[in-house]
């Protein structure tokens, strides 16, 4: 029979593992997603003046309208779904040294949490994340879009909004970060998630909840 230690050892690499035995925080998990930016990158050159680059995790990476939904902007979508702020930080050089954006829209922040990282140690990588670029790009603005209250991740909702209230402060006290609070505009009256607005799963957002998104946006994107 396994000792208590033994058995919580196993739950918990269970928990950091998917079903191939990645771990979810692997900094390596992307490297295949990286490979085939390149490739695009090749084949259409990204834009090298004005750029702003949106990346984070799937809400990102999902997002196919954006060309759509901001025509003028020069922008650039680099999401990876299920990606976690201390990955966004291991590619960096392939995603900020490389592109040079002018302003980054970056959500990102959920899947630690969920995954089991604390609020303590995710705002420490999210401010690892921002340290970074202010000595590599120092006049880039960052707007950060907070963590979604999902029906699917209901259960975490608390400790999402103790993670947008602090990096909400972090952001509140540096001209070049912004933080974008999405719970008014993904929420209903009664507190819960808006219905409509959400993809099968239960977790993404469909077209609905993106033109959602997109006109909220729109005045920061026009500034």
């Amino acid at each position: 029979m396994l000792s208590m230690s033994k058995l919580t050892t196993l739950l918990l690499l269970g928990f950091l593992c998917n079903s191939h035995g990645v771990r979810k925080d692997d900094p390596t998990r992307f490297a295949k997603d990286f490979e085939k930016f390149a490739e695009l990158d090749l084949k259409v050159p990204p834009p090298s003046k004005d750029l702003t680059l949106f990346t984070g995790s799937s809400t990102i990476r999902r997002w196919t309208s954006l060309s759509n939904d901001f025509p003028s902007t020069a922008l650039l979508n680099r999401g990876f779904g299920g990606s976690q702020l201390s990955q966004v930080h291991h590619h960096f050089d392939e995603l900020f040294s490389r592109y040079k954006p002018t302003r980054i829209i970056l959500y990102c922040g959920e899947n630690d949490l969920w995954h089991g990282k604390s609020v303590e140690k995710t705002l420490e990588d999210f401010r690892t994340l921002v340290n970074r670029i202010r000595q590599i790009l120092p006049k880039t603005g960052l707007v950060y879009l907070s963590c979604k209250p999902s029906p699917k991740r209901m259960a975490k909702w608390n400790t999402y909004q103790k993670l947008n209230s602090r990096i909400a402060s972090i952001c509140s006290k540096d001209p070049l970060l912004q933080f974008v609070d999405l719970s008014p505009l993904l929420l209903a009256s009664d507190g819960k998630p808006a219905p409509g607005i959400w993809d099968q799963d239960d977790l993404h957002l469909n077209s609905t909840g993106y033109a959602r998104l997109a006109k909220l946006l729109a005045p920061i994107l026009e500034n």
